[in-house]
């Protein structure tokens, strides 16, 4: 099993001429080595985008790039994360999603309180993934907190858990006022987990 793991992208994020396109150029290689590795699949653990509704441009060369990968059998698993995920709930994921480009595997529901996620099963590999979303300000606390681990940790397989928040543990020095959450709140029992640098 082979895949790639990318994160925090902010295709759209500088606005001066000579920074403006680095973002979109560093998608394009990165996933072009990708294509060229044969990669399995692609996880990409929050911030594609730098907002939730990125120019036209923008969203115009990367669905391009998306279409790409789909053609050539890389399928790209994803999660909101805190910049192009909207407090309306709206984001261009879910386009790119009913337009399947992308998987979101943010998938469960909530019984009696307790939040149950489901797995997304990559078809060539077996590989079981799923993961929570980022919002800003921490807003995300809420789903580890409330989050049945348990079948979680006992599902068998190759698991891949993607989670897009800042880890309490591993903040560097510069950064300790920033709102983070504790390796605990992470589910146990994961081969891989797929997350997101925090600078």
């Amino acid at each position: 099993m082979l895949f790639a793991h990318l994160a925090d992208c902010h295709i759209g994020s500088w606005r001066d001429e000579k920074l403006k396109h680095l973002n979109t150029e560093a998608f394009l290689k990165a996933t072009q080595m990708c294509m060229d590795k044969k990669v399995d699949f692609i996880l990409i653990s929050g911030d594609l985008f730098n907002t939730s509704l990125p120019s036209v441009d923008n969203l115009k060369t990367i669905v391009g790039r998306l279409k790409e990968l789909k053609d050539n059998n890389i399928p790209v698993y994803i999660i909101a994360g805190s910049h192009d995920f909207s407090p309306s709930g709206k984001t261009i994921l879910d386009v790119l999603e009913k337009a399947d480009l992308v998987r979101n595997v943010f998938q469960g529901e909530v019984e009696e309180g307790k939040l149950k996620l489901k797995f997304t099963i990559d078809e060539k590999t077996g590989a079981k993934i799923t993961g929570i979303i980022g919002k800003k300000g921490m807003l995300d606390r809420t789903y580890y907190e409330q989050l049945d681990k348990t079948d979680l940790e006992k599902e068998d397989g190759y698991k891949i858990f993607m989670f897009h928040t800042a880890l309490s543990e591993f903040k560097p020095k510069n950064l300790e006022q920033m709102e983070s959450a504790p390796l605990s709140f992470l589910p146990k029992n994961f081969n891989y987990y797929a997350g997101t640098k925090k600078s």
